[in-house]
């Protein structure tokens, strides 16, 4: 039974206002976040289709929409020349709402400043900062950042162009100064990002980001140009839609054809994940999902799955030292795919045991075990399938939306689920052989407790029905039906308090 204490009336005020007060000001303490970013790359002359236009960026203007995650007050804009081997200038930048296809909010454009100045010229392998600026964010708001340029590489010249391959939005390129325009019709178009690198917010102290080191699987190739459905925006959906990770920004460094080790397109992830992982703002967990390609672009040996775990542990122990938690994803399968062999397959699965089982990673999120074909585990479920290696949309969605957001909870119990309030927990939800389904619970006092499962469109699926349960810890077993492979939500309900966690079920 709860316990209230009686007060007088004056008395309840006065705490109400310390209380109050107290909240103020831990929320006025704010910092930088990182709410969007993407991983720059070389845009070399051998990846014509990714080159900059036959117009260029010189004197040129270049306008690029980014999807958010969290939204705040105030913002700074990262702009990169990392890979460039000659200075660029940009006369101009301005960042405004994006009303689609190249279109601004003109009420909402702002111009972004340097050091006071419109305008800034970015050494060669530089990144330069805007200075913060007043913008009201909404979360998960599309921005159209509008650069116009002054010196720049030519689209064939040898210095490489600093960019992103796998944007999965439209950039559009207008001759001449047309920062300020509402539209940019008749542009030439391009499915790449040049210059930008991250978007920072201010954000309460209480905030945080995850960043996820991954290739082509988590850049969203086989995702809709401009759709923003990629399995990272699916993810931050989800974290937006509770509480207590409405302040976690999504940062996606997912490179297409990216190796760990070497080789690859662009910069492999062993020589870029600090970059890509730790010099973003805020950034309190990482997701590795990341080795396909080193797998399948050669015979694959034990020498390059030794190595790939030594890679994974290398990054395992760096993020530990600086209070990073680690959560990691085995290879998926690729059966099917050119990438398949006995021996490559070999090698996967001695990687995926040590991903299941080591004592490096926080926790794991089994992508393969998801998305796998549960007759032959070496190929993707064909409802998931695109080409044998990367998920389709509704594949990349199931991948979003299996991710237990309780493992972004900083004050809570990780990977146990979240804890609605001190003594109510949730903390393991699973199916047996028979499709019946097992809840590990806990209450403090003797309470009445109901189970409900629902579907992730609100369509209860499963309940067991309410009763009583002395204090302690229970295990249930309910559910008559099999539900299908997918993901669902959970709900605990007692004593006026409410539990949710996240249910994946996925063939064994």
């Amino acid at each position: 039974m709860l316990q209230f204490y009686r007060v007088s009336r004056a008395g309840f005020v006065f705490l109400f206002v310390c209380l109050s007060g107290l909240a103020f000001k831990a929320e006025a303490q704010t910092k930088w976040v990182a709410t969007w970013a993407t991983s720059p790359e070389p845009i070399v002359s051998s990846q014509t289709a990714y080159m900059p236009p036959s117009i260029g960026l010189a004197n040129n203007s270049l306008r690029q929409p980014l999807r958010v995650s969290i939204g705040g007050d105030t913002v700074r804009l990262r702009l990169t020349n990392e890979y460039t081997q000659v200075p660029v200038t940009l006369n101009a930048v301005t960042i405004a709402v994006s009303n689609g296809a190249g279109t601004i909010d003109t009420l909402t454009r702002r111009p972004l400043k340097f050091s006071g100045k419109d305008s800034i010229t970015m050494a060669a392998g530089a990144y330069v900062w805007s200075d913060p600026l007043a913008f009201t964010l909404t979360p998960q708001a599309t921005l159209q950042v509008t650069l116009y340029f002054g010196s720049a590489p030519a689209p064939t010249a040898s210095p490489n162009v600093t960019g992103h391959r796998g944007s999965r939005f439209t950039a559009r390129i207008l001759a001449g100064n047309h920062v300020n325009d509402a539209s940019f019709s008749g542009a030439t178009t391009i499915v790449a990002s040049y210059v930008i690198s991250s978007l920072e917010v201010k954000a309460p102290q209480s905030a945080g980001a995850v960043a996820i080191l991954g290739n082509s699987l988590t850049d969203g190739y086989g995702t809709t140009t401009d759709g923003y459905n990629r399995w990272t925006d699916v993810f931050a959906t989800n974290l937006l839609a509770h509480a207590r990770t409405s302040k976690v920004g999504v940062l996606n460094a997912g490179i297409g054809a990216g190796n760990m080790l070497s080789g690859g397109i662009s910069t492999p992830g062993l020589q870029r994940y600090k970059r890509d992982l730790f010099d973003q703002a805020g950034v309190k967990w990482i997701i590795i999902l990341l080795g396909v390609n080193d797998i399948g672009a050669s015979t694959c040996n034990t020498t390059i799955s030794t190595n790939m775990i030594a890679a994974y542990t290398q990054i395992a122990d760096s993020a530990h030292a600086r209070g990073i938690k680690v959560y990691g994803s085995p290879i998926t399968p690729f059966g099917g795919n050119g990438y398949y062999s006995a021996s490559n397959e070999a090698c996967r699965q001695a990687i995926n045991t040590w991903v299941r089982t080591n004592s490096k990673y926080d926790a794991v999120i089994d992508f393969d075990k998801l998305l796998r074909n549960p007759s032959d585990t070496t190929k993707m479920r064909a409802a998931y399938d695109n080409d044998h290696l990367h998920p389709n949309v509704a594949g990349y969605a199931l991948m979003g939306n299996s991710v237990d957001t309780s493992l972004f909870i900083e004050s809570g119990t990780n990977v146990k689920g979240a804890v609605a309030a001190p003594g109510w927990s949730l903390s393991w939800v699973g199916s047996n052989a028979k499709g019946a389904l097992t809840a590990r619970f806990t209450v403090p006092s003797e309470s009445f407790v109901s189970l409900k499962v629902w579907s992730l469109q609100g369509k209860q699926v499963a309940e067991m029905q309410g009763r009583s349960f002395a204090a302690g810890e229970h295990s249930v077993t309910f559910g008559a039906g099999r539900l299908k492979v997918g993901a669902y939500l959970v709900t605990l309900k007692s004593a006026g308090h409410t539990v949710t966690r996240k249910l994946v079920l996925s063939e064994n």
